[in-house]
């Protein structure tokens, strides 16, 4: 049984891991998904209705073990454990680093309940150890990408169009990159543009720190856009950027948008934080600079936006890449035999 408050049709990184998890592991064995519809308010309701699901389900002996979506759902771990059914949580970042009280007593009480944890980067990890947490046992694996979904770019890259995809928030780093960074690379390339795919709380603010710096009319807000117009963003960028900065309390668990830039062939520079290195770890083409460190990243984008031939020799085989290292295939394999191994344990 699955239990995940983070599901499609909203959008997201937990949301895509959770699709692809629960749709994927069910061609292979039997599978039964409780998924929320609804947004935050609801979440009381749905706990009430996934604890008689599952209570329903452990007691019929339907239910052979439990994965929950992210630890916020480890209360429901107390009654599959009560009919010796195994339980595995993934832990993504906020999910784990946020520390508003009570959160942090309820995820200490009811976390070392669970049976295994999953991490989706070795940042993650990090960051439930600093919290005390240790499941019997762990696991790292990431987000991989269904590169049949991604079409091969058919439009032309453009010189002068940076990129920016993700949700407007302080962690993503937006607001430093248009005051700090931006304003100097426009006084070189006087046609240069940052396209901004997401939406977020932070949008007036970004906009007020680009105004400010001279460069509000450099930004082209696109808003939340279906993967089909993603996909055409990242053929036309001429560099995807992620510059992230880090914020007490939150954290970049993996970066998924680094790996259908790296998908769509579009060079990238990121800042080497947290889970932004798991994601292209391995990766010969990634441009990996120091978060917050405005002369790097102005220097590195420079050097790019003037270089066309360096920009090519980044993104060299990197569909190969994805398929080798970043497959969905290799880390269904792994969460299958860690959900085979605690079944096999509670059977024997």
């Amino acid at each position: 049984m699955f239990v995940t408050r983070k599901y499609p049709p909203r959008r997201g990184g937990m949301e895509l891991l959770s699709y692809e998890v629960t749709t994927r592991i069910a061609l292979r064995r039997p599978v039964r998904i409780v998924a929320a519809k609804g947004g935050v308010w609801s979440l009381p309701w749905f706990m009430l209705r996934a604890a008689v699901q599952l209570f329903v389900g452990c007691s019929r002996g339907e239910v052979a073990l439990v994965h929950l979506g992210d630890p916020v759902l480890a209360p429901l771990a107390t009654i599959a454990r009560a009919f010796g059914v195994r339980v595995v949580v993934t832990i993504h970042g906020l999910d784990i680093t946020y520390d508003v009280w009570p959160y942090p007593l309820l995820r200490h009480i009811f976390l070392r309940r669970v049976d295994a944890c999953v991490f989706i980067s070795r940042a993650t990890k990090a960051a439930a150890a600093q919290r005390d947490v240790a499941a019997r046992r762990t696991e790292t694996i990431g987000i991989g990408v269904d590169l049949s979904s991604i079409p091969t770019p058919e439009v032309d890259r453009e010189d002068n169009l940076l990129l920016f995809v993700g949700r407007l928030v302080k962690r993503k780093g937006l607001a430093w990159f248009v005051g700090e960074v931006l304003p100097d690379l426009t006084r070189d390339h006087s046609n240069l543009r940052l396209a901004v795919i997401g939406e977020g709380s932070e949008r007036r603010r970004i906009e007020a720190v680009a105004s400010a710096a001279g460069v509000g009319d450099r930004l082209l807000w696109l808003g939340a856009v279906p993967d089909a117009s993603k996909w055409q963003w990242l053929a036309r960028a001429t560099v995807c950027v992620m510059p992230n900065v880090p914020v007490d309390g939150d954290m970049e668990g993996y970066g998924i948008v680094a790996l259908e830039a790296i998908a769509c062939g579009c060079p990238l520079v990121a800042a080497d934080l947290e889970g932004l290195r798991d994601a292209v770890d391995g990766f010969e083409g990634r441009i990996l600079l120091p978060a917050g460190a405005a002369p790097e990243w102005r220097l590195a984008l420079r050097a790019l936006l003037d270089d066309c031939n360096a920009r090519n020799r980044m993104i060299v085989d990197a569909r190969r890449w994805i398929e080798a290292a970043r497959d969905w295939t290799a880390i269904i394999d792994r969460y299958d035999r860690l959900f085979s191994d605690l079944i096999a344990e509670r059977c024997s």
